[in-house]
């Protein structure tokens, strides 16, 4: 098995809507042909904070996950983390739709003295989170955009030998 260069975390909760997305898009990339060794896939469902305390924090993070942000339903965000600093939620800044969002759980490791320097968040504007377990129609016509994105970037990421297909060293 390669080593892991890259971590991608997706986050929701299948039961809600579209909140499931991290894990259907987690779950979609299982099956890309074109996602590159190394990138290792977690479903975290609504336990962020558990499996940032499993992965190493010196590798490229990547979080997909709903995202309110106020644009129309299947926009697709992506933010760049660049420091931990306390953000501002809420109306006119994107929110997560758990009780501890993406910020305060790397916060959180951050205090720990696992800091992950490199993390990437890819959100989908939710249209529907209400009890049921499909994607509404906007989010689930944006999946393909989605991981096509995540794939993008990942290759970005990655050492030119890893994304050749050659064992990582």
């Amino acid at each position: 098995m390669p080593d892991v260069r890259v971590n991608i975390v997706g986050v929701g909760n299948t039961l809600m809507g579209d909140d499931g997305v991290g894990p259907a898009a987690v779950a979609a990339l299982a099956d890309r042909d074109d996602l590159p060794a190394g990138a290792c896939l977690h479903d975290a469902g609504l336990a962020l904070s558990d499996v940032l305390g499993r992965l190493e924090p010196d590798r490229p993070l990547v979080v997909i996950d709903a995202v309110r942000a106020g644009d129309e339903p299947g926009t697709v965000y992506r933010v760049d983390v660049d420091d931990l600093s306390p953000v501002a939620e809420g109306p006119g800044g994107p929110i997560s739709l758990h009780e501890i969002s993406v910020m305060p759980a790397l916060q959180i490791e951050a205090l720990t003295g696992r800091r992950f320097d490199r993390v990437t968040v890819f959100g989908v504007e939710p249209a529907d989170v209400s009890w049921g377990r499909r994607l509404s129609a906007p989010v689930a016509a944006a999946l393909d955009g989605l991981l096509d994105a995540v794939i993008q970037h990942v290759h970005s990421v990655q050492p030119a030998e890893l994304i050749a297909g050659e064992p990582a060293r």
